[in-house]
């Protein structure tokens, strides 16, 4: 009896060791898998990768870039095509009066950029949010100091579209026949409804500031609906200090953003710069080149 007990306590203590044995990763195997799950995702990876759509300008380095620099003809920038949804206006400081004004039907957000439209003297209700997706920059100046600060004035231009469906339109009431612009001539002439909104929309852009020469119309598609044009001008632009950090690249140090590094070719007249690394000019969505020509020098 008492080797019996002894030989299944044996046999019982190898089962054991052996099934611990046996559970042990084999971290050359485990590696091995990981390491060909990791080869096989970043093998196609560069499928999906969206393809620059501007080219690396040069990058020949030379002095530093002290003096004043514009685009000019012939001398470009290029913005990659970057979509970015528009920011929901309801959430941003939001209109909240002690009348607790409602926000506009999500409906009205969604398919009518925040348009809201009546059947009362004035046909904008509520003015749209004026967006605008893919802005080039069109007029560029760029100072580099000798005591190692910069400033950019960027300048986004472009004619883009607002399109309003007939409901957006028409659905509170709006109608043909009214006066343009009833608050300064309220007995004129009566005009179809697109031209009632281009008035309110033109003044809602003017006082913005950035949105300008707005034309409203139908068109044959949807003859009932309203399709505006606007241009836009709207600058900014980073101030800061800057270095040399090798032979061909600057790192920018902007006041109030992250660190930036620019490849550039400066040939006395003609300076060229690119985002070092796929990053963005001067904080600017999308930015990646300027080709830019010397000025005079500003006192």
């Amino acid at each position: 009896m008492i080797k019996f007990i002894k030989l299944a306590t044996t046999v019982q203590a190898r089962s054991i060791s052996e099934r611990i044995e046996a559970s042990r990763p084999r971290h050359g195997g485990v590696w091995g898998v990981a390491l060909g799950l990791l080869a096989g995702l970043c093998g196609g990876c560069s499928a999906f990768m969206q393809e620059p759509r501007c080219s690396v300008l040069g990058d020949c380095g030379g002095a530093l870039p002290v003096g004043d620099w514009v685009i000019s003809p012939g001398h470009p920038s290029c913005s990659e095509d970057i979509y970015v949804a528009p920011t929901d206006t309801r959430l941003v400081r939001a209109d909240l009066p002690a009348a607790r004004t409602p926000h506009p039907e999500p409906a009205l957000f969604d398919w009518c950029d925040l348009l809201v439209t009546n059947g009362g003297n004035m046909v904008q209700a509520n003015p749209p949010r004026f967006y605008y997706q893919d802005g080039q920059i069109g007029k560029a100046s760029i100072h580099y100091g000798a005591d190692g600060h910069f400033s950019a004035g960027l300048t986004r231009t472009g004619t883009y579209t607002l399109d309003f469906p007939a409901y957006c339109i028409r659905a509170f009431g709006a109608t043909d026949g009214r006066p343009a612009d009833p608050m300064s001539d309220p007995n004129g002439p009566g005009v179809p409804v697109c031209k009632q909104l281009e008035v309110a929309v033109r003044n809602s852009g003017l006082g913005e500031g950035s949105y300008r020469n707005t034309i409203c119309d139908s068109t044959q598609a949807d003859p009932d609906g309203c399709v505006c044009t606007f241009d836009v001008t709207e600058t900014g632009g980073p101030s800061g200090s800057y270095q040399m950090l090798d032979n061909h690249t600057l790192l920018q140090l902007p006041f109030t953003n992250f660190p930036q590094r620019v490849t550039f070719c400066n040939q006395g007249d003609r300076l060229q710069l690119t985002g070092a690394d796929g990053d963005y000019l001067f904080g600017q969505r999308g930015l990646r080149t300027l080709d830019l020509v010397k000025t005079a020098m500003t006192p």
